[in-house]
This record gives C-alpha cells, structure tokens and sequence, in this order.
C-alpha cells in the first residue's frame, strides 16, 4: 500500500510527462475500483470496462488535478460520476427497447447482482434507491469513506452527506420492513388457505 505522499509524488512526475509513473498509481487503485464498479454496475465485465475507461479518463484529465483535495477523491469522484453515466445510459435503453418492441426485459445486472449478494428484502431495498443514493451508500458502507471524502467526491459538505445517508439509511431500513411485513402477511395467508 503506498502512502498518500507517495501518490502525489507519482502524480506530480504524470503530470510532468513521465507517463510510466502512472504504474503505481493504477496498480493502488485498480481494484478499490473494480470492487465500487462491481457493486454500483452490478456486472464484473461492465465493472473491468469502467475501470479501464476511468484511468483514461483520469489519465487524459490529470493535469487538473489540484493537491487540494485527495487524488483517492478525486479518482473517486472521476469514478462516481462514470458509472452515474453508465447507469443511465443503460436505464434509457432499457425504456427504449420496451417503448420500441413492447417487451419486458429481464431483471438489469445490477438487480441481479443485489439480489445474489444480499438478503432478499436487503436487496430489493438497494435496487429500488436512485443511482445517486445507492452509489453514496457503497462508498460509505463498502469502501469506508469519510463524510468528508464523499462530499469531495459528490461536491457536496460532509454535513449534508451526513444527513442524507441518514435519510437513505432510514430509507432502506423502512422498506425492508415494508418487504419483510408483505412476505410475513403472504405467508400466513398461505399457512390459512392450507
């Protein structure tokens, strides 16, 4: 694991053009990313595409970055945002292809992916939350990030990150009751009928 100085070192010398600096820096951070890619996309080959086009994208962006905040941030908010992108873009496809063909699709890879990893009321909380709120709640719980961090990456004040994984955590907690009461009502009603 390689410090935060050493980070900044690497970056400095990519952005003074020694491009196999870039190396280390990849090598930290592949899969921190891969695993955020994986839980956000819900597809292990959506999330290898993502990561690749995220180091790009941060090869291609860094010398903007500032050493005013993080490079782990600043990597993060790079990937938040990418995989923002994929999500809707796949969601419009998906209503697309059932305006234009009339069909039901089947569950998404996202929806898959919850569904095989968590608890089935856990699960289908995760899926029903936007994007937005289910990408804060991974970046909290999963990968640990700060308020602080978070609101770097979503430019927004830890404050505010606070009180809306406050809100989403309520939010999960409310529905998975809501879940866990239909399947307890369905089952006495099939336990009666029996």
């Amino acid at each position: 694991m390689i410090n935060t100085a050493m980070i900044e070192q690497y970056v400095h010398q990519v952005q003074a053009g020694q491009e196999e600096a870039l190396i280390p820096i990849v090598r930290e951070y592949q899969q921190q990313l891969y695993i955020y890619c994986c839980r956000l996309l819900g597809s292990e080959q959506d999330a290898e595409d993502a990561v690749q086009e995220i180091f790009l994208k941060a090869y291609k962006s860094i010398s903007s970055y500032k050493p005013s905040v993080s490079f782990n941030a600043w990597l993060y908010k790079i990937a938040y945002h990418h995989c923002l992108n994929l999500i809707h873009r796949r969601q419009l496809y998906e209503k697309l292809g059932r305006l234009l063909k009339g069909q039901i699709f089947a569950e998404s890879a996202e929806q898959e992916f919850f569904r095989g990893t968590f608890s089935e009321p856990l699960s289908r909380a995760l899926v029903s939350l936007p994007i937005e709120e289910r990408s804060l709640l991974i970046l909290y719980v999963f990968h640990d990030k700060s308020y602080s961090e978070i609101g770097e990456i979503t430019d927004k004040s830890p404050d505010a990150i606070r009180k809306k994984l406050n809100r989403i955590k309520k939010k999960v907690k409310d529905k998975m009751n809501k879940w866990q009461g239909e399947e307890k009502w369905e089952q006495s009603l099939i336990q009666t009928k029996s």
